[in-house]
Order: C-alpha cells, then sequence, then structure tokens
C-alpha cells in the first residue's frame, strides 16, 4: 500500500481492472449479500456468496468468469498497457523497500 500512497498513478489500472469486472460480472447475474461486497476472491466469500444468492442456468462456470477468468484477463491487459503499450508504470515503483 506505501508504494501506491507514493505513487498514486498504481491505482488506475486496480481501478480500471476493477470496474470492468464488476461490470461483467453484474452482466453475468452475480448477486451477493451487503455482508459479501468487496471480498471478491478473498477466503471465497465472493464466489460462495454468488453461487447461494445467484439465479440461473450454468452458474458454476458464470461464478469462475467472474471471480477467475475476467480478473486474471483484465490483470494481465492491464500489465500489458499500463507497462510495455503506454509505459506509464515502472517495474521499480512496484517493488516494495527494504527494511
Amino acid at each position: 500500500m506505501a508504494n501506491m500512497l507514493s505513487h498514486p498513478k498504481l491505482f488506475m489500472p486496480v481501478l480500471l481492472a476493477a470496474g470492468v469486472s464488476g461490470g461483467v460480472a453484474s452482466l453475468l447475474g452475480m448477486s451477493g449479500t451487503a455482508f459479501s461486497a468487496g471480498f471478491g476472491l478473498s477466503g471465497f466469500i465472493g464466489p460462495l456468496t454468488a453461487l447461494n444468492e445467484s439465479q440461473g442456468d450454468l452458474l458454476g462456470i458464470r461464478v469462475i468468469l467472474a471471480f477467475i477468468v475476467v480478473p486474471l484477463l483484465l490483470g494481465i491487459l492491464m500489465k500489458l498497457v499500463f507497462m510495455k503499450k503506454v509505459p506509464l508504470i515502472q517495474g521499480e515503483e512496484l517493488a516494495l523497500p527494504d527494511i
């Protein structure tokens, strides 16, 4: 977190990927509770709640897409865009400081 506070531009790919992931999850019909909001894959709270609260066909596949495939692909895409195509972020900015 210290890296992000000292280099606020690091928030851009994170916020962009989170926004797109949330939109895709909404399009896939994922539902949750107020207590599970924002957990994502952390402790499997997001996927397990989505399995319990969402309805429709192919629910397992939609949960895997929403919580694993889409965020993984967006992470790779954000690295490609923000570090290779538009070199806005350098690798040194991501390194943790030595203690």
